[in-house]
């Protein structure tokens, strides 16, 4: 038999510890909504400074990267990513001119660029472009836009090397892991809107990409041998899910990047890079892992970091330009929102009938 007054303690200890576990939940969750609101009104000041910063002729960037196709496709996609199109939404004038202006920079071979010196060569914005485009393709479809994105495709299959892969430069040459992982995101993109892509040209590029796998699991910038980076591997790891990439060579990859956390450096010209490639990654591991934990985990800490780094004009600085660095920033922000059609694409590319 249990003494009265141990029992009476006992039951004063449950109901506290049920009550304190009410009062912690509902201050987690009070918490939880005041970070919420912080998120969404840094997003819109964000936009609103972005949208305001966009050239007249429809393009973004400034410094050695004004009139960067890049640029301009990397803020078309965090304006698309708000849930502005071409057709519709508060932003919506600001994506259709940017949408015109990227298709007016197609080239009679397909290559979709214009001031590109800064970034060593044109294919990282020809990649971006096709998946700017790709992404809007529902909004602005046209003649136009159909032979834009199919000259574009063109391009990618025609330029591919032996490895499989891609580089800086519009002809079949070496290639690196960062532009070759942009090329297939755009493809899957391109694939996505029902333009034509030979099968094996992203089965290469997956096979090129992980023979890029160190085996500490993180990736590695050429073939030769080289130190694992990790705005390198979240790249890898959003266009290897995309192409439906499973298994060991992911499994490794997050744990390798868990290991090696991404930190906000107005220095590096690859944090904001880097950040929202592994917003990417991380949420289409959410969606084939549907590990609620680990993402929530990893998005609270990012976007504190991202909060901390705001300009008072609403703006994100970057080395490139802080054009880049604000859509970089609003895209990692918005990423739980899943507007964007390439976040919430799944599944190995199939060969698709064109337009």
């Amino acid at each position: 038999m249990i003494p009265r007054f141990l029992s009476g303690l006992s039951f004063v200890m449950v109901v506290c510890g049920v009550h304190g576990l009410a009062l912690g939940q509902e201050a987690e969750d009070v918490h939880t909504i005041q970070l919420e609101k912080r998120i969404a009104k840094a997003t819109g000041k964000g936009l609103v400074w972005l949208v305001a910063s966009q050239q007249e002729d429809g393009s973004w960037g400034s410094g050695r990267f004004e009139g960067s196709v890049a640029v301009t496709a990397q803020c078309l996609l965090a304006v698309l990513g708000s849930g502005s199109t071409p057709a519709s939404g508060p932003d919506t004038v600001a994506a259709r001119r940017a949408a015109m202006w990227l298709l007016d920079q197609s080239n009679d071979n397909g290559l979709i660029a214009r001031n590109e010196a800064a970034a060593h060569g044109p294919m990282y914005g020809h990649a971006f472009a096709t998946l700017a485009l790709s992404e809007s393709f529902g909004e602005v479809s046209s003649d136009k836009a159909q032979r834009v994105l199919r000259a574009a495709a063109t391009l990618i299959q025609e330029t591919q090397n032996d490895d499989g892969g891609w580089r800086y430069k519009p002809t079949p040459g070496d290639a690196d892991l960062s532009v070759t992982s942009a090329m297939l995101i755009a493809l899957r993109s391109l694939s996505a809107a029902g333009v034509a892509v030979q099968e094996e040209v992203p089965q290469k590029a997956i096979a090129y990409i992980t023979r890029l796998q160190n085996e500490d699991g993180g990736f590695r910038y050429l073939l030769e041998a080289g130190p694992s980076g990790a705005p390198r591997t979240a790249a890898a790891l959003f266009a290897l899910q995309l192409a439906g990439a499973e298994g060991v060579v992911i499994d490794n990859g997050f744990r390798w990047l868990n290991q090696h956390p991404l930190r906000l450096n107005s220095d590096d010209g690859y944090a904001l890079y880097g950040l929202s490639y592994s917003a990417a990654a991380r949420y289409q591991r959410l969606l084939s892992t549907h590990a609620k934990n680990a993402w929530e985990k990893w998005y609270s800490r990012a976007t504190r970091m991202l909060l901390e780094a705001q300009r008072t004009n609403g703006s994100w600085s970057d080395p490139s330009c802080s054009e880049y660095g604000t859509a970089a920033a609003i895209s990692v922000l918005q990423m739980p929102n899943g507007l964007l059609p390439i976040v919430v694409e799944q599944g190995r590319m199939k060969n698709q009938v064109g337009p």
